[in-house]
């Protein structure tokens, strides 16, 4: 599979009898300021550096065409699945919609939306700092992680080093019993007496007196 290449689409459009959070909202303030249905499409893509998959949602809320005409709202975001997504995108679009639209929706029968919509937006800022605190902390886990695995290849690149400089174990270190050679040289304060116990000398016996048998 090619880089940025999608792995999965989705599609929604508004006006089909869906029952989505902030939908109704969306779709009868859509159709009082006389514009055609929302439409919402998901992209999910791997592009990430932690391999996470994402999804691209896009809103498309096409203008007013005919007198007074009124202008498109178009906007995109990243979310981890579609449904949180499509959620995200009918507040969003509700809340531009209003926004762009403010002084004919406070005149109207949905003026109620008004209020609704800065509890909203206050909603929806505290969310993205949430998130935000939130892949702030992945990332900086990640970093650590990293770090550490590094930390951990070089000390046994090192340990691997000097085994292989040593040539293997010392069998001789320590509190070995095995000997070689050098045990038995002379330094230069061996005296001759100190051989002395390997000199010949007369056995030492104790005579035995043997009887004639008569």
């Amino acid at each position: 599979m090619e880089p940025n290449e999608p792995i999965n689409t989705k599609f929604y459009q508004l006006g089909n009898g869906g029952s989505l959070i902030f939908e109704h909202d969306l779709n009868a303030v859509s159709d009082f300021l006389g514009r055609p249905h929302p439409e919402f499409h998901g992209v999910q893509l791997d592009d990430t550096p932690g391999g996470e998959l994402q999804w691209v949602i896009t809103a498309d809320l096409r203008g007013k065409m005919e007198p007074p005409t009124s202008e498109r709202i178009l906007f995109s975001f990243r979310e981890s699945n579609w449904l949180d997504g499509l959620a995200r995108g009918l507040q969003e679009a509700l809340a531009r919609l209003c926004g762009q639209n403010v002084v004919r929706i406070l005149a109207s029968r949905y003026a109620h939306l008004g209020e609704a919509i800065k509890l909203l937006n206050n909603d929806r800022k505290s969310l993205r700092q949430q998130r935000a605190k939130k892949d702030a902390t992945i990332h900086r886990l990640r970093a650590r992680i990293a770090s550490l695995e590094a930390t951990v290849k070089a000390q046994e690149d090192q340990i691997r080093q000097l085994e292989d400089d040593d040539g293997g174990i010392d069998i001789q270190g320590g509190d070995a019993f095995l000997s070689d050679d050098n045990d038995f040289e002379e330094d230069e304060n061996t005296e001759e007496e100190d051989y002395e116990f390997l000199e010949a000398g007369p056995d030492d016996y104790v005579p035995i007196d043997v009887e004639d048998e008569e």
